[in-house]
């Protein structure tokens, strides 16, 4: 697993680059980093999935929970560029109905 954290525009967005599986044996270490950067005073935050090869129902339950808390706190949290994996999984809980998703890294960036 390397997942990536870059921060941009004087710390004031979070480009989360997930790669590989969220699964049971990492869940608690991703809700750990989204919290890390909500800590941080992000508000805005990019997950790019596209070398995201498997997410399960707890990672989703923890994209969703960031979700909401980015919007309570006036922020917001895009997904961009994801897996044909997650894409399918997305749109079958559709999800992409409350969280945003975009094809292109830049596109998601714009629309924080």
């Amino acid at each position: 697993m390397a997942w990536e954290t870059e921060f941009l525009e004087g710390g004031t967005k979070a480009l989360v680059r997930l790669e590989g599986v969220v699964d049971s044996t990492n869940v608690e270490e991703f809700f750990a980093l989204i919290n890390s950067i909500f800590k941080q005073g992000v508000k805005r935050v990019v997950l790019d999935m596209e070398n995201t090869s498997y997410l399960s129902s707890g990672g989703l339950s923890v994209i969703v929970d960031a979700h909401k808390k980015a919007e309570r706190e006036g922020g917001k949290l895009v997904i961009a560029r994801a897996s044909e994996m997650v894409a399918d999984l997305l749109k079958v809980v559709q999800i992409e109905k409350i969280i945003p998703s975009f094809p292109t890294l830049e596109e998601a960036l714009k629309a924080l």
